[in-house]
């Protein structure tokens, strides 16, 4: 065998290795940050709920107050909710409710997610059955705002004179805030069924379909199985928590792509590998006869 050096094969493989090599980078990076992030939702969630007007007298650093459990009393802009689209509860299709909040003794707004609604009841008529009431007490877990990922699809544009938008793929604050009427406050909260909940923690941090589209920077699964009106007609929405995956699923792709970077630089070796030719080959014998 005879190595014979391809300009263009050695270009091609090593472009492909080097970006093989950086996703391994930023999965070894996001890793981290997983484990960072995990480690501040088991530290924010010993502390005790704390009622949202006693935040908002204090100015205080939002980005910190991720899963922090809050009290909240206000009432709901019905019309101006809207939905997050391509969500799931146990492999049931559906969406998540949004809906501004108007805080008690405050001038302050506040984007709710109220949880999970099924295909079939997310037109306005239909989810019109499940606004009330207006005027609630709760507990919620504070999350960011979420804006896009690199190569993710991105919502619509809103406000300036056009379309009311009705729904969106993720809770983007500022981009959400353009087509209404007045300010919100930089952070949005899930409702929380039971606050106590001492599973809590699992079942924010565990497994599932919205994981591997959180590892891969998508939004959402695409098609999802509908499972239509045939449910329990439980009291919807239902409470529910965008799940955050494990710190171990962005550590195998960590190897999955050095591995891969790997294999193509072997790819491209063995492509510049050819056997001599047969005259070649001739020589070759005739001399190790002699």
């Amino acid at each position: 065998m005879q190595f014979r050096f391809s300009l263009k094969v050695t270009l091609i493989c090593s472009l492909l290795a080097g970006g093989m090599v950086c996703a391994s980078i930023w999965q070894w990076a996001r890793h981290l940050q997983k484990q960072d992030l995990i480690q501040h939702l088991h530290e924010t969630l010993t502390l005790d709920p704390i009622p949202l007007t006693n935040l908002l007298s204090e100015d205080p650093n939002w980005e910190r107050l991720t899963f922090r459990r809050i009290k909240v009393s206000g009432t709901y802009d019905f019309e101006r909710e809207v939905l997050l689209r391509n969500r799931n509860v146990e492999g049931r299709a559906g969406v998540h409710v949004i809906t501004p909040l108007k805080v008690d003794n405050s001038s302050s707004y506040l984007l709710v997610d109220r949880g999970f609604l099924p295909l079939g009841r997310e037109g306005r008529e239909k989810r019109s059955l499940y606004q009330k009431p207006h005027h609630v007490e709760l507990f919620g877990l504070v999350k960011n705002s979420m804006s896009p990922k690199f190569m993710a699809p991105k919502d619509p544009p809103a406000g300036g004179g056009r379309p009311w938008v009705d729904q969106w793929l993720r809770v983007n604050i500022p981009h959400m805030r353009e087509q209404l009427p007045y300010d919100l406050l930089p952070v949005y909260i899930e409702v929380m069924e039971d606050p106590n909940d001492p599973l809590l923690a699992s079942k924010i941090v565990r497994e599932g379909s919205a994981g591997r589209n959180d590892v891969l920077m998508l939004t959402g699964q695409k098609n999802v199985e509908n499972f239509g009106m045939d449910s329990p007609d439980v009291q919807y929405p239902i409470p529910t928590y965008d799940i955050t995956p494990p710190p171990d699923i962005h550590l195998g792709y960590v190897y999955e792509w050095a591995f891969m970077a790997l294999l193509t630089l072997a790819i491209g070796i063995i492509m510049q590998l050819k056997r001599p030719k047969l005259n070649d080959q001739a020589l070759f014998v005739e001399e190790s006869k002699r």
